[in-house]
């Protein structure tokens, strides 16, 4: 026999109220496991909790000689963006100061000329 009591209504009702709260917070949450992107011989990486602390971005262009340099750009869930640069053979991280969306990784050659991105992520 199904039971199909006021009790049972009850416990139905807080447990989908439950499901439902926790989906809720699970997608407007910001991710906090670190994101890197490989590109052209760069890399760029960010976290948004890090050991617990604050949001943190980075990029190296790696040790490709044709890369003049390497950028990460990043977007925020507000929609600024911002980005952090280095130069052949270097590296560069910062703290943005707030949590990240996604980012992309950005080459240039040594022309200068020929400059090209990752996709999102």
């Amino acid at each position: 026999m199904r039971d199909v009591g006021p009790k049972s209504f009850a416990k139905k009702f807080v447990v989908a109220t439950a499901m439902a709260a926790a989906g809720v917070s699970l997608i407007v949450q910001p991710a906090s496991a670190a994101t890197t992107i490989n590109f052209e011989s760069a890399q760029g990486q960010f976290d948004n909790n890090p050991g617990r602390g604050q949001s943190w971005v980075w990029v190296s262009a790696g040790g490709n000689n044709a890369n003049y340099s390497a950028r990460t750009e990043y977007q925020f869930y507000n929609g600024a963006t911002g980005s952090i640069t280095a130069y052949q053979g270097q590296a560069a991280s910062k703290d943005p100061g707030q949590d990240i969306w996604r980012i992309r990784v950005c080459v240039t050659r040594w022309s200068g000329t020929i400059a090209w991105c990752s996709n999102w992520s």
